[in-house]
Order: structure tokens, then sequence, then C-alpha cells
């Protein structure tokens, strides 16, 4: 789909599922939260709405929003840009690419992960360095959002890249992402929690997230078992406690970037 203008948001009093062929091409998908869940869609769609919630016998409309797409996406126009050799591109815009780029296009839907994030953006910095140096070939994304990091991780050399996410419209979004950059024999897009992830085996864990989220991360042991971590989604006040927790795991900071407030760290464990 795409691109996207205005949002039409309709907030539901129950958590719902809804296959996607019931509302047509407008429709863009159900964001559940727990006891809610928000439909989304890029025209207005108010009588198809009610008449689908009288069908189900479940649930009732509380609101309904409209916004423009770009101040959803906080102000911010996407548009093919560039982090190092990689160039990422919205599904609806055109890229020009020399011989020795990566394209990776992307339909962001309405998930977190448009590449323009700051956190988003160290990551992806952070991708590029380790390859140069290293070819982790099973790698982990812990809340992959639109699948970004994984396909990018993918189309670097990884041969082998487990996407996680809780949000299941998120996950929904990474695997059209996955088929629209054709990596899906080396990416898998699953629905799980972060912290029980961490178990399976990786050569490298990508975990751009909350500090509430990373934090829980830190109190697991397998965790640190991975040779190399890219961590982000941390304030500057954060970093310290951070790295004090990494101290008996040895693990050192490989690489560390920042941008206006937020810090993305490149941890690789010593022999």
């Amino acid at each position: 789909m795409g691109p996207y203008h205005k949002l039409f948001i309709y907030e539901l009093s129950a958590e719902i599922s809804v296959k996607r062929d019931v509302f047509g091409a407008c429709y863009i998908g159900c964001w559940n939260e727990p006891g809610s869940s928000f439909l989304f869609f890029s025209r207005q769609h108010d009588e198809e709405v009610r008449r689908w919630l009288v069908h189900q016998g479940r649930g009732k409309l509380i609101s309904r929003h409209v916004m423009d797409y770009r101040d959803w996406q906080a102000g911010e126009d996407l548009k093919p840009f560039h982090i190092e050799k990689l160039v990422i591109c919205p599904s609806w815009e055109e890229a020009n690419i020399a011989e020795d780029e990566i394209l990776i296009r992307f339909d962001p839907s309405v998930v977190f992960g448009t590449g323009l994030h700051p956190t988003t953006q160290g990551c992806l910095k952070a991708l590029w360095r380790i390859y140069q140096v290293d070819c982790p070939r099973k790698v982990l994304d812990i809340g992959t959002g639109t699948g970004i990091l994984a396909i990018a991780a993918a189309k670097l050399g990884a041969r082998e890249v487990l996407a996680i996410d809780h949000n299941g419209l998120a996950v929904e979004t990474a695997r059209r992402n996955v088929f629209l950059n054709k990596v899906e024999g080396r990416v898998q897009v699953k629905r799980g929690e972060a912290e029980v992830s961490t178990d399976k085996k990786a050569d490298m864990i990508l975990a751009n997230l909350h500090y509430q989220a990373i934090d829980a991360l830190l109190k697991r042991e397998k965790f640190f078992s991975k040779p190399w971590i890219v961590l982000s989604g941390l304030f500057h006040g954060q970093v310290n406690g951070v790295l004090a927790s990494l101290e008996k795991w040895q693990l050192k900071v490989n690489d560390k970037m920042e941008e206006n407030r937020w810090v993305t760290l490149v941890l690789r464990k010593t022999p």
C-alpha cells in the first residue's frame, strides 16, 4: 500500500482479530491493546465498521479519529535516504542506487521502524559496520517492528534471521516487507515476547527497544551469550547503568553512536 495521506482510526472496546479481506484495500490493520483494539484505514469506513461490529456481536465503537499520516510519523516525510551504503526507500518511491549500494524497500504501515528515528538509524549504522569486519550468520532481531533491521541484516550477509515482535500488526507488516525484499528464504518473522526470545542461539542479537524491555533482557543470562549485541533505545542517562550490568559478562563496547539524546551500543564478547 501507500503512499498514505489520511489515517482513519476506530477505537473498539474489545481485543479482536480481523481477516485482511474483510474491509478491502483501504484497511491497513488492527492494533490490539489490553482490553481494546484500533482499526486503521486509509479512507473513511464508519458504516462498514458499525455493520461489522453488529455482525461480530462483541465490542463497541468508542471513538473515531482522523489524522494526517505525516503527523502519525512525527511530522516526517518518508523519502529515500542513505545509511552508509544502505538505501532505505518507501515502497511507493523510486530510488536510484549505485552498484555498490544495497536497496531496502519497505511499507511501514502504522508500525514503528521507518528508519528515520535515531535509534533505528543507529542500529543500521551498527549493522553496516559489523558486517565490514565480521559476518554474523545467525541473527535474532527482538522487537522487529517493520522488519527493517532484520531485512538489512539479511541483505548484508546473514543467512538466518529470526525477527520477533509481540505486536500482531508489526508481525504482519514485517512479513510483507520481508517478501517485498525477497529475503523470505533467510528471514522468519514470529510473534513472541522479547525475554523468552533471548534463549535462542544466535551470532548477533538486535534489541532496539524501550528501556524497560532492555532492563528485563539484562537480567537474563543467555542474552549475554551472543558474540555481538546491538542495543538501542537508550537515553544518555541510562547508559552507565547498562554498562555496569555488563562488566561480569566479558562484553566490551565495540562501538557507540549518539544522536540527540539517544545512544546505540555495539557490544562484542571477548574470547
